[in-house]
């Protein structure tokens, strides 16, 4: 919220509404099931090398292919580590209204 604390808007955008909640783990609902501790651990393993992945190889150099060798060695070691001592996963999740406004005035979206 901080870009909006000083007026309740920053960059033409008003916060009308935030919710903080905490989203299920389906990945250890499964495991919980199954027991198999090497789906779930590849599952989140994958789950991570999509999400975060990306944004950690950014810093990496491009030209010398390392991104993919840096994301394939996350992916393995996180499984790995995952396998061995599976644990459920906080998950937490924001839902937010934003309102584009028009010189302080909200726009009307004609919906």
């Amino acid at each position: 919220m901080a870009p909006f604390a000083l007026n309740g808007s920053f960059s033409n955008l008003a916060l009308e509404e935030i919710e903080v909640f905490f989203g299920e783990d389906h990945i250890w609902a499964e495991f919980q099931n199954n027991g198999d501790s090497l789906a779930f651990a590849a599952r989140w393993a994958a789950f991570s090398r999509a999400s975060v992945g990306p944004t950690l190889a950014t810093s990496l150099d491009p030209g010398e292919g390392r991104a993919a060798e840096f994301m394939r060695r996350l992916e393995a070691r996180m499984a790995a580590r995952l396998s061995s001592e599976p644990q459920s996963t906080l998950i937490p999740l924001v839902k937010m209204v934003l309102v584009k406004e028009s010189s302080g005035r909200p726009l009307d979206s004609g919906l």
